[in-house]
């Protein structure tokens, strides 16, 4: 296989998770460099040719942003990640300025996807240059087959199913969205998915164009975010293929973002189904956030939302079917122990009594990429405690910002949320909106929570 990256440069002071990352850059076939400190980087960088560096933001003698600066003085084409345990928009927004990327590391799942598409030249592209569409691999947060795409990636994904991915859990909450999903397959309409952020959206709107009629045909997936101002649907379906109307599947996802222009085209083409104009295609749309109140907001197309929401389909929160933790774990834990060649056998009870607690504002993504972080640290044969972010590992009173009830070990669930929305409030200093979009939950549902808590010190 011809490699587009050869050599990585990694900068970690904490040496276990270096030696990790180091370990399955070779497995993949490529050449790890190792430095614990942003000196060390820089004398790496002098002495070799250097395709990409990841860095961590917090090093011994300066931190990740200046390292990178530094890095370019040396070579202003090299690639770079930043990595952080300590995520804030204003890094994030710093990272920007300097062109690297930016992965948190209880995200790292996003990080090795992100690798892989590098090193292949292929499938993150920018929805703004249609010209290098490309294809990619579907997600895998509940899948059998394929890593999941980052979460935190600005690209917009293109891609095409070659396999069917699952939905893991039996409960009642998931038998139920299988049996709506194969319902919706033969239907060949316009779908609205609606879910929190990590829950399967995507996931859903493959398996749904898997099923139709429409399985042999193409599924585009497309991140409203990177529209431009000026995108124009018609430019872009031509330049899948020119030579003729593109027909099959095309996913809308984070429409809630598109640019108003856009929501107008978008309009025009489910209401007036131009065919002869477009070819034949079948629009799922997917959001997190409550369109409705967007609308009233003035942020979103009313006649778009009429449009949209004639079907939806709505994938509940891992929160809201916390027996598939179980289910889940386990199949996560063998996933990733054949990806890393590890042989973890076990998790815990320790470990999943904190996941049954824990809120998951991340829902499945974020369980996988726990999962994931702890298969990389772990050196035996179990995930103990040890192995979880700080925020797991932190004693029960200053996690959840309650204090438990004395004859408990844990705190109870109640705690933990009540917990959660009290820091999230803290954080976005009061803002209520901030704060609902923080806990990945919507703004009404935050309001009643609150109303909810109210009562209760009175």
């Amino acid at each position: 296989m011809t490699h587009a990256l050869k050599t990585i440069l990694l900068v970690d002071d904490e040496t276990r998770l270096l030696n990790s990352m180091a370990q399955r850059l070779a497995l993949l076939g490529l050449e790890p460099l190792k430095a614990v400190s942003g000196t060390e980087a820089i004398e790496q960088a002098r002495t070799n040719q250097i395709d990409l560096a990841i860095v961590d933001y917090k090093l011994p003698d300066m931190d990740g942003l200046t390292t990178i600066t530094r890095l370019k003085e040396i070579d202003p084409d090299l690639k770079t990640i930043l990595l952080t345990g300590y995520g804030s928009a204003k890094t994030r927004q710093a990272s920007r300025e300097l062109d690297a990327e930016y992965f948190e590391k209880d995200a790292m799942g996003g990080l090795w996807d992100l690798i892989r598409h590098l090193d292949s030249q292929a499938s993150y592209v920018m929805v703004n240059s249609p010209k290098e569409i490309q294809d990619s691999r579907p997600p895998a947060e509940h899948a059998d087959i394929g890593p999941a795409r980052p979460d935190n990636s600005a690209s917009a994904l293109v891609s095409q199913v070659d396999a069917l991915p699952r939905f893991i859990g039996e409960t009642t909450d998931m038998q139920r969205l299988r049996k709506e999903i194969k319902r919706l397959a033969d239907l060949d309409c316009t779908i609205c998915i609606r879910g929190e952020a990590g829950t399967g959206k995507e996931l859903a709107a493959r398996s749904i164009h898997r099923l139709s009629r429409r399985r042999h045909q193409r599924f585009l997936a497309f991140n409203c975010g990177c529209f431009s101002d000026g995108f124009q649907f018609e430019e872009l379906l031509g330049a899948i293929d020119p030579s003729a109307p593109f027909s099959g599947t095309i996913l809308l996802d984070h429409v809630e973002a598109m640019p108003a222009a856009t929501q107008e085209e978008l309009t025009a083409l489910l209401t007036d189904n131009p065919k002869g104009n477009a070819g034949d295609i079948r629009f799922i749309v997917a959001s997190h956030r409550d369109l409705k109140s967007r609308v009233t907001q003035g942020r979103f197309s009313n006649k778009l939302l009429h449009t949209l929401s004639a079907i939806e389909l709505a994938i509940p929160s891992l929160r809201e079917r916390r027996e598939d933790i179980y289910p889940l774990s386990a199949h996560f834990l063998k996933t990733l122990n054949a990806e890393f060649n590890k042989n973890i056998q076990t998790i815990s009870e320790e470990v999943l009594a904190l996941f049954m607690a824990y809120p998951f504002p991340g829902n499945v993504r974020e369980l996988k990429y726990i999962i994931e972080r702890a298969v990389i640290l772990a050196d035996g044969t179990e995930i103990t405690p040890a192995h979880l972010p700080e925020r797991f590992n932190q004693a029960p009173s200053r996690h959840t910002g309650v204090t438990p009830s004395s004859d408990k070990q844990l705190p109870t669930l109640e705690e933990l949320e009540k917990g959660h929305i009290l820091k999230a409030l803290e954080l976005t200093r009061g803002n209520k909106s901030k704060a609902a979009e923080t806990l990945g939950i919507s703004r009404a549902a935050l309001w009643r929570k609150l109303k909810v808590m109210d009562k209760k010190k009175k």
